[in-house]
C-alpha cells in the first residue's frame, strides 16, 4: 500500500485508486481511524499536486493562437498561449521539482526499508501542502483574470513579500522564470530595434496600420522624378510603414515601471530602428557591387553597422544577464540601463541629424512652405490659382491636385525657387479621408494637404502626427494669405471701376483689410518669428553639446506654442502648458481638437464675413439696390458684433501665460481703441 501511496503522490492521472482504501467498509476492516485520517490528507496534496500538474501539461508548450488543453473543461476557455506563460509553466516546474524528488527519495528509502510507516510518509509531503495551496491561488488568478503577457510580471508582484520562506522563494523562481523573456524582448528593443513577440505579449506593440492622412511620403511631386528620388521615396514609406508601427499598451507595462521609462524605451527602439534604415548602409553595398570590391564594401558595411554600439554590446548585455540574475527587482537599475543606452543613442543620433542631414536648412524649410515663411512664393501661388479658382468656389476633382501643383510650380518658377521645392507637393484627400477641424467647407483648402518628403533621419523630429498638426497651420495661414490677397484684388477693382456712390462698402473693405492685414502680421512676427528664434536659438546653442533629445523637446515646445498662440488649441488647455495640453512627450503628442477654441470660432466667422464680402463685392452695382443694402447691412453689423466680441475675449485671455503676444495683437487691431468706439457708438 506505500507504494501504491507514493505512486499516487508521484502521479497526475486523474484516476487515484488509492481513494479505494478510504472506504469506510474496507477502512474499517484494514486500517485504524488515525490512518484513514492520514491517507485522506496525503490523497489531498495528491489532488492538489494533480491540479498543478494538469495546468503545466495544458500550457506547458507553445502554439500558435489559442490552444484547446486535452483535459480542458468542456465549459472552460483556453488561456492565450505565450512565451510569458510559457514561461510561468516552467517557473512552477522549477518550484514543484524539489516534492517530486522527494517522492522519489521516499520510494528509494521504501525500497531499502520496507517497514516505513504511513505517518512517516505523511510527515516528509505534508511541509508541501503550504506551497501547493499558494500555487493553486496563484494559477487560480491567472486563469480567472485571463492574465496575458507583461501583465504577468506585476500580478507576481504582489504576491512576492510573503511571511512564508517557501512561497516567497516559489514567486522569485517563477518572477526569475518571466524576467528572461522580459529582458530578452527588451534587450532586442533597445539594441536592435526588433524583437520576437508573436503573441502580443509585450508593452510595446505593433498597430495594425497607419492612417493614409499620417503617410508623410512624396508623391505627385513637382519637378523631376529621378531614379534616385524614386528609390528615396520607396525608403521613406518604408520607414514610416515600420517606425510609426509601435506604441505603448500601458494595461500590459508593470505599474513599478513609470510611463515616462516606458517613452524612453519606446524612442530608443524607435531611433535605432530608424538607423536599421540608413541609407548609408545601401549605398556602401550598391558601390561595393559596382566595383567588384566585395572584401572592401563588406567592410565598410561592418563599420557602417557597428558604428552604433562598437564594442559596448558586450557591456550591455553583461548588464541584462546582471539584471536577470538578481534576486530582487531594482527599477532603479533598469531606469539607470535605459538612460545609459538613451544618451548613447541620442549622441550617435544628434551628430547624424546637426551635420549630415542639415537640421536647421529643413527647420527653415517646414517654416517657409508649412508656416509661409516666404510669402511672396505663395501669393505668387495665389495669383497662379485666381484665374482656376482652385481653393475656393469649386469643388474637388480628380484633376484638382495636379493643378495645384502645377501652380505651386509656376509660381516657384517665377520667383527662382527650385531644388527646394522638390520636397513639397500638394495633395488633396478624399472627403472621408481628412476634413480639416477648422473649416466645414467643400473646397479645396479645406483639405489641402501639404507633403513633405521627410530626409532620414528626421522621421522621428518629423513624425506623421507632428506633419499633420503642420498642415493645419498650413491650412489656416493660407486661408488668411487668401483673404489678404482677395481684399487686395477688391481693392484693385473698386479702384478701377471708380466707385463713388458706395463709400460705405469702401470704408467696410478698409476695416476688413485693416483686420486681416494685422491677425496676418501677428501670425507672422508675433508668433512664428518670434517662436522660431527661440527654436534656432536652442538647436544652434554653441555652449551646449549637440542633443537631440533636447532638439526634439525644442521642436516639439516650438510646435504647441505655435498652436496656443493661434488659437489651434481647445479652450480647455487655457493657462496650461501648452506642450502638455497637446498631452506630448518628447516623441509624440495627442489630438489636437481646434473646433472648440472661443477665438477660432469668432475668427473663422469673422473670415467668413470677409470670403463673403470679397464675393459680393464683385457683383454690387454702384449704387447698391435695396436688397444689396441689406445684405451689406448684415455684412457691417455681423462683422463689427465678432470683432467686438473679440476684442472682449482677448482682454480676458491677455492675463495668462500668452499675455505678451496678445497684448501686441491687441494693440494692433484695437489701436487707440478705435474699434471700441466703434462698437459703442
Amino acid at each position: 500500500m506505500i507504494h501504491d501511496i507514493l505512486f499516487t503522490l508521484f502521479s497526475s492521472n486523474a484516476e487515484l485508486p488509492i481513494e479505494n482504501f478510504t472506504i469506510p467498509e474496507v477502512a474499517s476492516t484494514f486500517l485504524h481511524p488515525g490512518e484513514v485520517k492520514i491517507l485522506e490528507e496525503l490523497i489531498r496534496i495528491a489532488n492538489q499536486y494533480k491540479d498543478i500538474k494538469r495546468f503545466v501539461q495544458q500550457y506547458g508548450t507553445v502554439t500558435a493562437g489559442l490552444l484547446k488543453p486535452k483535459q480542458q473543461k468542456p465549459t472552460e476557455e483556453p488561456l492565450l498561449q505565450g512565451l510569458y506563460l510559457q514561461a510561468f509553466v516552467d517557473g512552477l516546474e522549477l518550484v514543484v521539482k524539489p516534492y517530486r524528488d522527494l517522492v522519489v527519495e521516499l520510494e528509494a528509502k521504501y525500497l531499502s526499508r520496507p517497514h516505513l510507516s504511513l505517518m512517516f510518509i505523511f510527515h516528509q509531503v505534508s511541509q508541501y501542502r503550504p506551497l501547493f495551496d499558494f500555487l493553486l491561488q496563484l494559477i487560480s488568478g491567472v486563469v480567472t483574470q485571463r492574465i496575458h503577457g507583461c501583465a504577468l510580471l506585476p500580478y507576481l508582484q504582489q504576491y512576492c513579500l510573503h511571511g512564508n520562506d517557501a512561497n516567497y522563494q516559489a514567486v522569485k523562481t517563477i518572477q526569475k522564470s518571466i524576467y528572461a523573456i522580459f529582458l530578452k524582448q527588451l534587450y532586442g528593443w533597445l539594441l536592435h530595434g526588433k524583437f520576437v513577440d508573436q503573441y502580443g505579449e509585450f508593452f510595446i506593440q505593433q498597430m495594425e496600420s497607419l492612417p493614409k492622412a499620417s503617410i508623410t511620403t512624396h508623391s505627385g511631386g513637382i519637378g523631376t522624378q529621378r531614379a534616385a528620388s524614386v528609390n528615396t521615396c520607396s525608403d521613406s514609406a518604408s520607414i514610416n510603414s515600420e517606425l510609426w508601427r509601435y506604441e505603448i499598451r500601458h494595461e500590459m507595462l508593470p505599474y513599478y515601471f513609470p510611463a515616462s521609462w516606458a517613452e524612453k524605451v519606446l524612442f530608443v527602439g524607435q531611433t535605432v530602428l530608424m538607423f536599421n534604415f540608413d541609407p548609408r548602409q545601401h549605398n556602401a553595398e550598391r558601390r561595393s557591387g559596382e566595383r567588384k570590391q566585395s572584401n572592401k564594401g563588406a567592410a565598410r558595411l561592418v563599420a557602417t553597422k557597428d558604428s552604433l554600439w562598437g564594442t559596448q554590446e558586450h557591456e550591455l548585455f553583461r548588464k541584462f544577464h546582471q539584471l536577470q540574475c538578481d534576486e530582487n527587482l531594482s527599477v532603479t537599475k533598469f531606469e539607470h540601463l535605459v538612460d545609459e543606452i538613451k544618451e548613447k543613442v541620442t549622441q550617435h543620433m544628434s551628430v547624424i541629424v546637426i551635420e549630415e542631414a542639415a537640421l536647421v536648412r529643413q527647420l527653415r524649410l517646414m517654416k517657409d512652405f508649412f508656416l509661409l515663411g516666404r510669402g511672396e512664393l505663395f501669393f505668387t501661388f495665389l495669383e497662379q490659382t485666381q484665374s482656376l479658382k482652385l481653393l475656393i468656389g469649386r469643388d474637388i476633382t480628380d484633376g484638382t491636385t495636379r493643378d495645384l501643383n502645377r501652380a505651386l510650380q509656376l509660381a516657384a518658377n517665377s520667383l527662382n525657387v527650385g531644388e527646394e521645392l522638390e520636397q513639397f507637393s500638394f495633395e488633396l484627400p478624399g472627403n472621408d479621408e481628412l476634413r480639416s477641424k477648422c473649416y466645414d467647407s467643400k473646397s479645396a483648402i479645406g483639405h489641402i494637404v501639404l507633403k513633405y518628403k521627410v530626409q532620414w533621419p528626421l522621421h522621428l523630429l518629423f513624425s506623421p502626427k507632428v506633419l499633420d498638426r503642420y498642415n493645419e497651420m498650413f491650412r489656416f495661414l493660407l486661408r488668411i494669405k487668401k483673404l489678404q490677397h482677395d481684399l487686395v484684388h477688391v481693392w484693385s477693382y473698386q479702384r478701377e471701376k471708380r466707385i463713388r456712390h458706395n463709400q460705405d462698402v469702401v470704408q467696410l473693405r478698409n476695416k476688413l483689410m485693416f483686420l486681416v492685414n494685422n491677425l496676418q502680421y501677428y501670425l507672422q512676427v508675433d508668433v512664428l518669428e518670434s517662436q522660431f528664434a527661440v527654436l534656432m536659438a536652442t538647436v544652434t546653442n554653441p555652449s551646449k553639446p549637440a542633443d537631440f533629445e533636447r532638439i526634439q523637446r525644442a521642436h516639439t515646445i516650438y510646435q504647441a506654442n505655435v498652436l496656443s498662440l493661434c488659437f489651434l488649441l481647445n479652450n480647455s488647455t487655457a493657462g496650461t502648458d501648452p506642450s502638455a495640453a497637446l498631452g506630448m512627450t518628447t516623441m509624440d503628442a495627442g489630438i489636437i481638437q481646434i473646433q472648440e477654441n472661443p477665438v477660432l470660432t469668432i475668427l473663422d466667422s469673422i473670415l467668413s464675413i470677409v470670403d463673403r464680402f470679397c464675393s459680393f463685392c464683385v457683383d454690387c452695382e454702384d449704387p447698391m439696390t435695396k436688397i444689396q443694402r441689406q445684405e451689406f447691412t448684415r455684412y457691417e453689423q455681423g462683422f463689427m458684433s465678432h470683432v467686438d466680441s473679440l476684442l472682449k475675449l482677448l482682454i480676458g485671455l491677455k492675463a495668462g501665460p500668452s499675455s505678451a503676444p496678445l497684448s501686441q495683437l491687441l494693440l494692433r487691431l484695437d489701436f487707440n481703441h478705435w474699434f471700441s468706439m466703434q462698437v459703442n457708438e
